[in-house]
């Protein structure tokens, strides 16, 4: 048995394969637990059997995919800003106000669902009302998904965030073989039974952990206030992801489908792009199990360092060290990405009706997977300035992709669909590229930012 209080390193440590098994595991679920499961769910209530045209499942597959936009969008910023306040509540022995973070974070979330979301499902689609409802319970369950696992997180529940996901992904397989209608709201509470049992394990074990007191946190201004660019940054990330799939659903002349009212969507992109994000996932998950956690060790020596008033010379040979675990990590997990991704080319053409996919999809495919390979590393980019705690380079890299993704794919509209995708592969480089030059700039000043950047005394 794993023990959940155990760093990912000392998971890899042990050796044995349930402790590297649990240790990818969870590093996936941290990422992108809920997406997966997401995937999982739509896998498993697509191959359902239906009659005609499976109009129904359809507005399934766009309910699920637009609630996938909204909750990530929506929660990102409070998800971000919460992850950062848990551990720092942790590590000052303060832990009496997470809960009410918390809440106050769920309240916030279906505060905006009921403002701006709601209105779109009762407004612009023409659902009945029980569909609505469910879509809408849909769109809740998935966001607190995204809103609980940081803290999580933060006290490494490695099992709990494991077993949680385990017992949905259990629930969702039982619930796609009761021989029901397969109508959207039946698909619906199906996949949102598979969500509860996940949520309600997680809310169960931060109840556990923290108590459920809602004690009011008046500094908590103060805390948005230092670390503003964090919300920011989420915003940026969550809808830099989504940008390039906006336009394409609702500007492209051609190849989109529309259901149910506003539920437009664009199945040769969206299935091109689901299957390249899908493949960075194990890449990513490495890079949290070993990189993440060496480079925090190395930032944790110098911290160390410093505090016992080491020398400059010793300093700068920890700097020296992190800057070395740095270069080559970006180029080992670049050159990674790449082969994982033609890998998933040839895998595409010997598998793809297996993977959903059309001899039109290919063309596009081929440039996500691409695209894939840059975004992902300057995403690892943007992991290490913030585990420096420099927030807003890190904010530079997402907002960067975020305005390039969503201008060059309008750009290469007009040239048509042998152009499409080559928006989202030109940001993506050249967000790897501004991250790559940012945290090259920033490494080797560690022990300036050590002192005068994050030195809240100052």
């Amino acid at each position: 048995m794993i023990n959940s209080n155990a760093t990912i390193s000392d998971l890899t440590r042990r050796g044995t394969l349930a402790a590297i098994f649990g240790a990818y595991s969870y590093a996936a679920m941290i990422v992108a637990g809920p997406w997966l499961f997401t995937v999982l769910g739509l896998s498993f209530l697509s191959a359902t059997a239906c009659d005609g045209t499976c109009l129904d499942l359809t507005i399934f597959r766009s309910v699920v995919i637009y609630n996938s936009m909204f909750s990530l969008i929506i929660t990102s910023p409070l998800a971000f800003f919460a992850g950062r306040y848990t551990s720092r509540q942790i590590y000052r022995g303060s832990e009496d106000h997470v809960y009410y973070v918390l809440v106050l974070s769920l309240a916030i979330f279906l505060a905006v669902v009921l403002l701006l979301v709601v209105s779109f499902y009762v407004f612009g689609t023409t659902l009945e009302a029980i569909e609505s409802l469910a879509s809408i319970h849909t769109l809740f369950l998935i966001g607190c998904a995204w809103l609980l696992i940081p803290f999580l997180g933060a006290i490494r529940a490695h099992n709990q965030i494991i077993f949680a996901f385990g017992a949905g992904s259990l629930a969702i397989l039982l619930f796609s073989h009761i021989p029901v209608d397969t109508t959207v709201t039946s698909l619906l509470l199906s996949f949102n039974g598979g969500f509860t049992i996940i949520d309600l394990i997680m809310m169960c074990v931060i109840v556990r952990r923290f108590g459920c007191a809602i004690v009011v946190d008046r500094d908590l201004i103060g805390e948005l206030r230092e670390v503003w660019e964090l919300p920011l940054a989420g915003f940026a990330y969550a809808l830099g992801l989504w940008i390039d799939k906006i336009v394409m659903w609702h500007l492209a002349p051609s190849d989109s489908l529309a259901v149910a009212g506003l539920f437009q969507t664009m199945p040769s992109y969206d299935t091109a792009m689901f299957w390249s994000q899908l493949s960075s996932i194990p890449v990513i998950a490495i890079f949290v199990v070993h990189v993440e956690t060496r480079f925090s060790a190395r930032l944790s020596a110098f911290h160390r360092a410093m505090q016992a008033r080491a020398s400059l010379t010793d300093l700068k040979d920890l700097v020296s060290d992190a800057t070395s675990l740095v270069l080559s990590s970006i180029v080992a997990l670049f050159g990674t990405f790449t082969i994982v991704a033609a890998m998933m080319i040839l895998a595409s053409v010997a598998f793809m009706p297996q993977l959903g996919l059309r001899p039109a999809y290919m063309s596009i495919l081929r440039i996500s997977l691409c695209a894939m390979a840059f975004y992902s590393s300057a995403i690892l980019c943007f992991n290490f300035l913030l585990l420096m705690d420099l927030r807003r380079p890190a904010l530079r890299i997402v907002f960067t992709f975020l305005v390039l993704n969503g201008a060059l794919t309008l750009a290469f509209l007009p040239l048509g669909p042998a152009f499409y995708g080559y928006g989202s592969l030109f940001a993506s480089a050249a967000s790897l590229l501004v991250g790559f030059r940012l945290l090259m700039k920033e490494l080797p000043w560690i022990h300036f930012h050590a002192f005068i950047t994050n030195n809240s005394s100052l």
